[in-house]
């Protein structure tokens, strides 16, 4: 069965394709045919470090900017420790001395000779990218990722918000009218993906994110209490980078919705397995939709 509402799909059988890869170049660790499991890195490198700080030699050593070279212990491209000294001047045998240190752990990126400065970039960042969904690699991106396919149940939601999450599905209530509320949570729903019916509360997200539910997909929410809880605004353009809890997948709009029967249904149907999740949505310039992904067993 294929069901498909302003680009919202739910289907119960389909063939999943996903590219998996990193925002840079690297090295791929998995080959074509190969199997992988949720957790197998794809591909991994490291990316720049966006953390930089200038820092004037010349006025720490007391000096003019065009003599700064002749004290400097560190070259452009050499690594630095916090604190570490990367120039030092001294006067009088020696008997008075100024040094100047590194603000962070990194490298001189650049050496401004003329000025006396030099530009300290923060260590580069790794980076990594898993599977995310079990399967098998049809193709390799040189240096870059792979695509994953799987067979298995595919289910979009409206809006959501998080990245990527695994879990198994859990259902926290009976009926696609019952909200996810506090009171139907348990210890038991750590790294799990709780499924609810018309709404999930406020409350029950705050406990969600203490506990360590893994995602919560749910008919609607409160527009305010998600601004609430995420701690500002929701915009229309891309979510994913939301890092306050678990991630959410709402199917059916803002406010209180219940579940459509078919989605409850399909989701009641895999309950126990595992799911791959993924909150992020993007409206503006092409239309992507969060996404529930069980793959099928065996």
């Amino acid at each position: 069965m294929t069901v498909s509402r302003f680009g919202v799909k739910l289907e119960e059988e389909t063939l999943i394709r996903k590219v998996r890869r990193i925002p840079t170049q690297g090295e791929v660790y998995v080959g074509v045919g190969d199997l992988v499991d949720t957790e197998t890195v794809i591909a991994g490198g490291t990316v720049r470090n966006p953390e930089a700080e200038e820092v004037k030699v010349f006025a720490k050593l007391g000096v003019e900017p065009k003599q700064t070279e002749r004290y400097m212990l560190k070259k452009e491209g050499d690594p630095v420790a916090k604190d570490e000294v990367i120039a030092i001047s001294r006067s009088f045998f020696d008997r008075f001395t100024k040094t100047c240190r590194s603000p962070m752990d990194g490298f001189i990126e650049v050496f401004l000779k003329n000025v006396g400065r030099v530009i300290v970039r923060g260590n580069p960042i790794p980076v990594e990218v898993r599977a995310h969904i079990p399967g098998r690699i049809t193709e390799v991106i040189p240096r870059e990722g792979a695509l994953v396919e799987t067979k298995g149940a595919l289910v979009n939601g409206i809006f959501g918000v998080g990245g990527e999450a695994r879990g198994e599905l859990v259902f926290a209530v009976d009926q696609p009218r019952e909200p996810l509320t506090t009171e139907v949570m348990r210890e038991s729903h750590k790294g799990k993906t709780l499924v609810g019916g018309s709404v999930v509360t406020l409350d029950a997200l705050r406990m969600a994110a203490e506990m360590g539910v893994s995602g919560i997909v749910t008919g609607g929410v409160d527009q305010k209490d998600l601004t609430d809880f995420l701690g500002h605004e929701i915009g229309l353009g891309l979510t994913g980078e939301e890092r306050a809890g678990p991630v959410l997948i709402i199917t059916e709009g803002f406010g209180v919705y219940p579940m459509r029967n078919e989605t409850f249904h399909l989701l009641r149907s895999h309950e126990g397995e595992r799911a791959s999740i993924n909150g992020t949505t993007q409206i503006r310039q092409r239309i992507l939709r969060p996404e529930i992904v069980i793959p099928l067993k065996g």
